[in-house]
């Protein structure tokens, strides 16, 4: 609805306005009433309408002048003036002032009414629409230039003045959703804002790596509240109305704001107060990152999980901004994915909504690779069922193998499958399961600080005895020695 202020010193001609016209189905609602141009300008200044219809002859301030006041002091709502026969002179310099339009009083009607408003009406969304598109380009530039730590190259400082919506102040809404696409739609179902506030709102949205920004503009008078009892599927942080040249610093403390719910969500909606302190970028990764990526080549897992255990735990003692854990994470699936040869997609990691889910989503995508370069590595015979049992043995090594459970995983008799894997490969199936676990007992040995009992269980032995016994049968010296020599 379009807001309007009604100013003529006759009452029962403001009345006969108010009561008798259409201005629901018009699209428009009351919001105020003047009897001269002085309280006029005083309403204007507290309501700022989107429309002033005003009488031109009145006392201590005529229409024309309350005109030229308004657009001194910066207001852009349109003015309808009404007038009589006689009063052409003051019309046309009402009209060089930029009045949409005038009404004769006399004649005045619902036909001739709803035709004035309906081009009034198309001056006020054309105007809309041309600030919504110039705020739309200014914030994604601004957004660049914040995420990005500095100027962006694209960017000239005249180009970062947000240009506000006329006479609205904004809330910003940063909503932490982890989807590749959402929408006012999707928010609005939260139910967490008043329909009537929500649908008076001129919105604006941006959304990346998984976190939408909602800027919210409201008459400046309006109040609006959250839920902040309600739980969410995810973090949310919203600011109070604030005008338009203050957007940056609101919005810098809503990415600090923001930046601790990723650390430690709430998983609710919370308001954003004041800043806090600034997030700086987390110095000397590369050294961790390339640990990560160079271990998973050489198949030494242990070492992988060590690495990003110690690089997470930096991030997460520094506080580093999300978008550069993100985009580590991210760069290091890419660089595994190239190893692996493992076909891969970064989304999942750049959507995480806090940062225990991406360290979780991570893990899962470097074992991913971890085991399609295991696999690509295992030797292969000229008989699939057998590759399909040598692949099994290699994933499943830890667990505890029987022939019958891989005579069912290839449909065939037992007796035939262990005949059969010793032609191909010239071992027995407990020969070769030996060997993978040794194999993986011995880089636990090099790798960990984990005492003996433990690695032969880790890799499927069921005692100590019987580890160190197939340990010295494939190596010729004991675990605890061959730790010793390496």
């Amino acid at each position: 609805m379009w807001t309007v202020l009604l100013v003529e010193d006759e009452v029962f001609v403001r009345r006969k306005m108010r009561e008798t016209m259409p201005w629901k189905q018009m699209g428009f609602t009351i919001i105020g009433e003047a009897g001269n141009g002085i309280e006029a300008m005083n309403k204007i200044r507290e309501c700022q309408p989107d429309v002033v219809i005003t009488d031109i002859v009145m006392p201590l301030m005529n229409g024309v002048d309350l005109l030229k006041q308004a657009r001194k002091e910066g207001f852009s709502c349109r003015f309808v003036m009404l007038t009589v026969m006689s009063d052409f002179d003051n019309v046309q310099q009402a009209l060089e002032f930029g009045a949409t339009s005038y009404m004769l009083k006399l004649y005045m009607d619902h036909a001739t009414l709803a035709e004035t408003m309906s081009k009034v009406e198309k001056e006020l969304s054309d105007r809309r629409n041309a600030e919504i598109r110039e705020a739309q380009t200014v914030l994604y530039k601004l957004w660049k230039v914040m995420m990005g730590g500095g100027q962006h190259p694209d960017a000239k400082e005249s180009e970062l003045v947000v240009p506000g919506v006329h006479g609205r102040e904004f809330s910003i809404i940063a909503v932490q959703h982890g989807s590749l696409a959402y929408e006012l739609d999707d928010f609005m179902m939260l139910n967490l804002i008043e329909h009537d506030v929500a649908s008076t709102a001129v919105w604006h949205s941006l959304t990346f790596e998984g976190v939408s920004y909602f800027f919210m503009w409201l008459p400046a008078s309006t109040y609006f509240s959250m839920n902040t009892e309600l739980s969410l599927p995810y973090s949310l942080i919203y600011t109070i109305l604030t005008p338009a040249e203050k957007l940056i610093v609101a919005w810098q403390n809503v990415l600090v704001a923001l930046n601790k719910e990723w650390y430690m969500p709430t998983f609710s909606a919370k308001l954003c107060t004041s800043l806090g302190s600034p997030f700086h970028e987390t110095g000397d990764t590369w050294g961790l990152e390339h640990e990560i990526w160079h271990n998973l080549e050489q198949l030494r897992w242990e070492a992988v999980l060590g690495a990003v255990n110690e690089l997470w735990g930096k991030f997460e003692v520094q506080h580093a901004p999300q978008r550069q854990v993100k985009q580590a994470a991210a760069r290091i699936v890419h660089l595994c994915a190239r190893i692996s040869q493992l076909t891969s997609s970064d989304e999942e990691v750049l959507l995480a909504t806090d940062h225990l889910r991406l360290k979780s989503v991570f893990i899962a995508r470097l074992e991913a690779h971890f085991k399609h370069l295991s696999a690509s590595r295992i030797p292969k015979s000229d008989h699939p069922e057998i590759n399909k049992i040598i692949t099994y043995l290699h994933e499943q090594y830890a667990e505890e193998i029987t022939l019958d459970t891989l005579a069912k995983l290839v449909c065939m008799d037992d007796k035939y499958v262990s005949g059969l894997f010793k032609k191909k490969l010239g071992v027995s199936i407990i020969q070769y399961l030996h060997g993978i676990r040794i194999e993986h007992a011995q880089r636990l040995l090099r790798e960990t600080d984990r005492t003996i009992s433990e690695i032969g269980e880790r890799v499927g032995f069921a005692n100590d005895n019987y580890f160190i016994k197939i340990f010295k049968r494939f190596t010729g010296g004991t675990p605890a020695s061959f730790r010793n020599r390496t």
